[in-house]
């Protein structure tokens, strides 16, 4: 299974809170990956957006968790299609998501962000991290 993860999930992962369930479960989550039970999938344009957010180094640490294993996939975007997606939804940055997911190949998207679950969720499987093996969102 190849998972597109959204921007969001980056973000609750190397928050490190443990007192925080939602950073438990998105580390359950990775654990999972990191155990060869999926495929991460990368975007450019999630990558450029972690960097807002999360120290390289650590995103490094991450990412090779999935490389060391060979199940990392990263996949690059175009100036047409930022555009597309810019003309597609006033949400295009969840547009240009949604796009990179197909173009990648991925089975599911996975989010943190509920009002893109609302914008995709009818057209693409896309679930919270601790869903991925269950249900829905």
């Amino acid at each position: 299974m190849k998972i597109y993860v959204d921007t969001n999930v980056f973000i609750d992962f190397v928050k490190e809170d443990s007192s925080n369930i939602k950073s438990v479960l998105t580390y359950e989550f990775f654990r999972k990956g990191w155990n060869c039970e999926f495929e991460l999938i990368v975007s450019d344009w999630t990558r450029t957006e972690i960097t807002r957010h999360v120290n390289e180094q650590e995103l490094r640490l991450l990412l090779g968790q999935f490389k060391s294993r060979n199940k990392l996939h990263f996949i690059t975007h175009t100036k047409e299609e930022t555009d597309r997606a810019k003309g597609n939804s006033e949400h295009w940055q969840d547009e240009l998501h949604l796009m990179l997911a197909k173009k990648s190949g991925a089975d599911m998207i996975v989010t943190r962000d509920r009002d893109f679950i609302s914008y995709a969720g009818q057209t693409f499987d896309i679930r919270v991290p601790e869903n991925i093996f269950g249900h829905r969102s």
